[in-house]
């Protein structure tokens, strides 16, 4: 029998999704996960004989979003099929990408030519009341707009040569976007950590909403302030902060930056890696 891919029905593709695919973003409820892909119409069953074996997320020329589905899992021949389907379907001349790959999924990846571009993985903790307390050389307070330009430049440092850097404008415009929709109660979480000497902005931690819980939006530290217990000072202010009225904080980390080990150490727990992978096309 060969494999065959089907158009899926949206509304029942959202429900195969948030029962089958591993929840690795904490998503609060099976209702959040049903949402995710609900008005999407780029869904597709992969099918063999008369049995939906996977399902599969096809957008903006790339694969996302594999599952099996019981009894079947994700196999290389499989994905085989699914690779060539689309090189040939969207005539692709340079690479396909393939994204949110579990971690169980990716020899199967691998195994038709895929390689690694980035692994990430979100981690959570439960908020509560804890004794804050920062160097005798720094103070934090609550960020504003009028910071927004040495935030940017807090990022561009800060990120610069890992796997986090982007373009400058990108920063930008994630700075603007996040003051343009915070919550107040949110900010009251959120903090900026400047040198007493030099009153220059040298650690930021952003605090956003993500699904109705709160999401570590960004978090930074300039090199040369860093090992001094800034980052860890500005996640303490946001747990105590939002416990009164939140029961946990969200964050996503790349695989790589030195940030992931400092989480595991305040608590954070990890849903699992998951992968954006690359083929190229020869």
């Amino acid at each position: 029998m060969e494999y065959r891919l089907i158009k899926a029905d949206p509304k029942m593709f959202s429900k195969y999704f948030a029962t089958y695919y591993k929840n690795n973003w904490f998503r609060p409820s099976w209702g959040d996960l049903t949402k995710v892909l609900a008005d999407s119409d780029d869904g597709y069953w992969v099918v063999l004989g008369d049995d939906k074996v996977a399902g599969v997320y096809l957008s903006d020329h790339s694969i996302g979003l594999v599952f099996g589905i019981p009894p079947y899992s994700i196999t290389t021949k499989m994905i085989d099929y699914v690779k060539s389907y689309t090189l040939k379907s969207w005539n692709l001349t340079e690479s396909l990408h393939a994204h949110n790959v579990l971690v169980e999924q990716e020899i199967a990846f691998r195994e038709n030519g895929f390689v690694q571009v980035e692994s990430r993985q979100c981690m959570m903790r439960p908020t509560e009341q804890l004794e804050t307390s920062m160097d005798l050389h720094y103070m934090d307070r609550r960020p504003t707009i009028e910071d927004m330009s040495k935030i940017v430049e807090v990022f561009r440092e800060a990120y610069a040569n890992g796997p986090d850097e982007r373009e400058v404008q990108v920063y930008a415009d994630d700075a603007a976007r996040y003051f343009d929709i915070v919550d107040p109660k949110l900010l009251e979480a959120s903090s900026v950590v400047y040198d007493r000497t030099t009153e220059e902005i040298v650690g930021v931690c952003l605090i956003s909403l993500w699904e109705g819980l709160p999401l570590v939006y960004s978090i930074a530290v300039l090199p040369q302030h860093r090992g001094l217990g800034l980052a860890s000072g500005m996640l303490d202010r946001a747990l105590t902060a939002l416990e009164p009225d939140y029961p946990v904080l969200r964050l996503f980390v790349t695989t790589g930056n030195q940030a992931e080990q400092l989480y595991r150490k305040k608590g954070f727990l990890s849903g699992g890696e998951y992968h954006h992978l690359k083929y190229t096309i020869e």
